[in-house]
């Protein structure tokens, strides 16, 4: 995979994260996100925590509880898990703020579902979604409400997409590659929009903010006179987290039929 479609998701960055560690070893450490704010207002974007082989429990993606029992994420967060040696059982769900918090509740996964048709390739659409389905119903988190089928192109049709901000919500690394395990707030500007993506800037220079490593599947969300839509996930981008986030439209038919298919299906 040529780093122009580095994925953003935590298992990406462990062999990443051993290779800068000496670089920062005596950095101050700062938030995730990068260039955000802790974010308290979010409590149903949470952490995908797995038990990784070799390495022990870490933050592996983001994502946004839909349902009582859904929890929606990226399909590159979750096909591999098996050949990784990583199971059910190993994986977690947390809407802590900071998720490595005594007391911080974290909750079991009962099933793991890809969208069948994930591929990671030569695409214009890779179906990059999946849903963790928790053993339990979470109560008070609230939900997560996805956006309408076909919401971004009728932001297009109606002018308001050039200027348009989005909001994004992850526990992922910040821009000095550290990660905290503390839910962070940033936003990025409007690029361009696609078939299946939507591009957003996050250059810091030009007044944007963004997503980096571990921040996969969670939601990019967009204030439409106050009510938040869960427009895209987090995908990929730049290696470096510095220019270009690129994430998975939530609005087209291939992301809606498989996420209410999942609620229909667990509650």
């Amino acid at each position: 995979m040529d780093s122009a479609r580095i994925l953003r998701r935590a298992g990406v960055r462990l062999a990443f994260a051993l290779a800068v560690t000496a670089v920062f070893a005596f950095a101050t450490p700062a938030g995730s996100i990068t260039y955000g704010d802790v974010d308290s207002g979010h409590t149903y974007v949470g952490a995908m925590i797995v038990d990784y082989p070799g390495y022990g429990t870490t933050e592996w993606c983001t994502g946004t509880l839909v349902s009582s029992r859904v929890f929606l994420t990226a399909g590159h967060c979750t096909f591999d898990l098996a050949d990784i040696g990583i199971t059910v059982d190993e994986v977690w769900v947390s809407f802590a703020v900071d998720v490595y918090a005594k007391g911080a509740k974290w909750y079991t996964v009962s099933s793991v579902i890809t969208h069948p048709d994930f591929y990671w390739g030569p695409t214009s659409d890779p179906h990059d979604v999946a849903a963790l389905v928790l053993s339990k119903p979470v109560k008070g988190a609230g939900l997560g409400r996805i956006a309408p089928l076909g919401y971004l192109d009728a932001l297009d049709d109606a002018g308001v997409l050039a200027d348009a901000t989005f909001i994004n919500v992850g526990y992922g690394v910040d821009q000095d590659f550290r990660g905290d395990g503390v839910r962070r707030i940033s936003y990025s500007s409007f690029l361009s929009l696609h078939k299946a993506w939507l591009y957003m800037s996050q250059n810091v220079h030009s007044g944007s903010a963004g997503t980096c490593f571990g921040d996969s599947g969670g939601p990019t969300l967009y204030d439409d006179r106050g009510t938040e839509y869960v427009v895209a996930i987090v995908s990929w981008g730049d290696a470096m987290c510095v220019a270009t986030n690129i994430n998975y439209r939530m609005d087209i038919p291939a992301s809606q039929s498989f996420i209410y298919a999942v609620i229909a299906a667990y509650g």
